[in-house]
């Protein structure tokens, strides 16, 4: 069994060991809040994605590849443009972020 030392306040303590209580283990308390950030990220990429894939329809290209092209400068600054990158980024955060949780 592997052991961490967490460097909280007594206030942040008194309520951890609530929940631990509460979940009936440490373990357990961790494996859900795990399962609860997996969920939740898996939300917001199913909705990103929904996203990306109506400028993917209107412009006709992957977003990975606009994405591509817009970091050269292939693309200009147009307002659709900088929300489809910034749309991407975000997306690939989540999908990396959902990665490590795994």
């Amino acid at each position: 069994m592997s052991q961490i030392t967490l460097d909280i306040d007594s206030e942040t303590a008194k309520k951890l060991n609530k929940y631990i209580k509460s979940f009936g283990s440490k373990d357990l308390l961790f494996q859900k809040f795990i399962e609860f950030h997996k969920k939740k990220l898996k939300k917001e990429i199913a909705r990103m994605q929904i996203d990306l894939n109506e400028f993917e329809q209107k412009y006709k290209i992957s977003s990975q590849e606009f994405y591509k092209k817009f970091e050269t400068g292939d693309y200009s600054d147009d307002r659709d443009y900088i929300i489809w990158a910034g749309l991407y980024e975000m997306n690939k955060e989540s999908i990396d972020k959902l990665n490590q949780l795994s």
